[in-house]
């Protein structure tokens, strides 16, 4: 057990974060610290930081940093920076300095690798040359669909197995909370930029539950989907028909995810697929048949019993298949996922083979004409890494990059969906969610359209 007296801190949050990508959490205590004389404290693994007394809480951390690559002989590449959002503080230093002076101080301040900052130099040079502009005056929507055919060893999220009178019911829920929201929106005039419907997977749903699910988005909230973003998750190609397709598309959506995470047939398996790498294919034939202009596909770096090789010919394919967002993510071993009961330290194995997987998919995207264009970290990623989104110039997601922002209210309809109010003059958002359990969500449902009212209190 490693104890770390930090001087003159109140709140040790920051510095938790930054041990637990070194330490389990039952490794060590940080303990926040307020005096010069701690020679009685000392014992063996015991550490003293901050002996400066500075109140410049990066300058602290890096200190811990340092000490803690010293005592376990590793320097993760994210330096000290552990938020979801690392491009935030980049994009908010481009206001004063150009792209390249941000990434020379963004990389001193937070010990940051040099190919990390350069990937965050990539995709804020991205963000800025697409001239985004201001939204936090329009709103966009994510509905969330909690069934999926299967659940996969590392899922975490809120999908469920559920014969087809569940799927009734819940649709049912949903439809008036949806008219309920639209209805507040409409009255103090909310303008909607963008949707996004996932899941779960949402193609579970009949080809005429997705119409009348989409009907009803369009007309509560008053907009034409033909003029704005929407995207549909498709993800399990198991999931996917003519029928269904034709029913989103019909309606002007322009999107669709289909997600294979791998193409490897014995790791589909493994993971709890069923469905083969032929259905990925398939689906995407079927995509590009029924009309749409933009299919993602994501892909997981990091799953059991895969090598660089392995990974590598499965971007190969979906770069083959002409996918044009391409969305590479670092496998992340959360709380409730079948992968982490199984192997609760998975995610601090492999880290050097998943890193060589994320700086193959950089290359390889980018010979391919590939762009990055947002990215995020979660917690329990495999070597604290991150996912990218890959986009072909200007067709990356608009909902994706306000989500990662911070700076636009979403709101979030169905089980599991965690909206957020945004408020421009304090920059801050408040979060307002829905409970995740869709049995639950019908049985409270109520109090589901109670909390719609907190987006305009």
């Amino acid at each position: 057990m490693y104890r770390f007296y930090i001087n003159n801190i109140t709140d040790e949050y920051h510095y938790l974060e930054l041990a637990r990508v070194f330490l389990p959490d039952d490794g060590f205590e940080i303990i926040p610290y307020s005096g010069n004389n701690v020679s009685h404290l000392l014992g063996v693994n015991s550490f003293f930081i901050n002996e400066a007394c500075s109140s410049d809480r990066d300058e602290i951390k890096r200190e811990l940093y340092e000490l803690l690559s010293g005592l376990c002989g590793i320097r993760p590449p994210w330096g000290t920076l552990t938020g979801v959002r690392p491009l935030k503080p980049a994009l908010a230093l481009c206001s004063d300095y150009s792209v390249s002076e941000m990434e020379k101080i963004i990389r001193d301040k937070y010990l940051m690798r040099p190919d990390k900052s350069s990937l965050i130099a990539d995709i804020a040079e991205y963000q800025l040359s697409q001239k985004l502009g201001d939204a936090s005056d329009k709103a966009s929507i994510y509905i969330g669909i909690p069934f999926c055919p299967t659940r996969c060893e590392y899922c975490s999220f809120a999908s469920n197995v559920a014969p087809a009178e569940d799927h009734v019911k819940y649709l049912s829920c949903l439809l008036d909370e949806i008219a309920y929201m639209g209805d507040l929106a409409r009255e103090h005039n909310t303008e909607i930029e963008s949707i996004y419907i996932g899941g779960g997977t949402p193609t579970t749903l009949s080809s005429d539950q997705l119409s009348l699910l989409i009907e009803r988005v369009s007309a509560s909230f008053d907009t034409d989907i033909k003029n704005i973003e929407m995207t549909v998750e498709a993800g399990r190609p198991d999931t996917i028909t003519v029928e269904k397709l034709r029913a989103i598309k019909a309606h002007g959506t322009d999107r669709i995810s289909i997600n294979p995470q791998s193409m490897k047939d014995a790791t589909l398996r493994l993971i709890g697929r069923d469905h083969t790498a032929e259905d990925i294919r398939k689906g995407f034939r079927i995509a590009r048949e029924t009309g749409f202009e933009v299919i993602n596909a994501d892909l997981i770096a990091g799953l059991p019993k895969e090598d660089e090789d392995d990974f590598s010919a499965s971007l190969s394919e979906m770069i083959d298949l002409g996918a044009e967002n391409i969305t590479i993510h670092t496998l992340s071993v959360k709380k409730g996922s079948r992968l982490k009961e199984h192997d609760p330290s998975f995610y601090r194995k492999n880290a050097e083979t998943v890193s060589n997987m994320l700086d193959i998919s950089r290359q390889m995207l980018t010979d391919a004409g590939y762009m990055p264009y947002y990215i995020y970290r979660q917690k329990h990623q495999i070597g604290a890494l991150e996912n990218v989104g890959w986009c072909k110039p200007g067709t990356h997601s608009i909902y994706n990059i306000r989500i990662m922002e911070d700076k636009q209210t979403i709101i979030g309809l169905g089980a599991g969906a965690v909206g957020k109010v945004y408020y421009p003059e304090e920059d801050r958002i408040e979060r307002i969610a829905n409970v995740s359990n869709y049995r639950i969500y019908s049985e409270r449902f109520d109090e589901m359209l109670r909390r719609k009212k907190l987006y305009y209190e």
